[in-house]
């Protein structure tokens, strides 16, 4: 599958991004491959861990494809932390979909 950037853009050419917080969790790791399978915005993974670390199947697959391109990055960021957040918001976005663990205690 080849991932095209452009098609993740506003009519006025402007990038559309959505933001998904707790990004490496269970619903969202489907949740994130759908929104790179669909191109309809590009993909800020947030979660905690200070780096992203791929399955051998997500290495190979579409997000690993979608990292390699840009299509998606991998923020880490503490909601919890508002320099974090605002850091790892800068670009703005159009979309934002929060999934949290239940029990979200350090």
């Amino acid at each position: 599958m080849v991932l095209q950037r452009e098609m993740a853009s506003g009519d006025d050419g402007t990038e559309r991004w959505c933001v998904v917080t707790g990004g490496r969790g269970f619903a969202a790791r489907h949740l994130v491959e759908k929104l790179i399978s669909y191109n309809m915005f590009l993909v800020r993974i947030a979660d905690m861990g200070p780096t992203i670390s791929l399955d051998p199947h997500e290495e190979n697959g579409t997000l690993g494809q979608a990292l390699r391109s840009a299509q998606a990055v991998y923020v880490s960021m503490d909601l919890r932390n508002k320099d974090q957040v605002l850091k790892g918001l800068l670009t703005p976005s159009n979309c934002l979909i929060k999934c949290l663990a239940e029990n979200f205690s350090a």
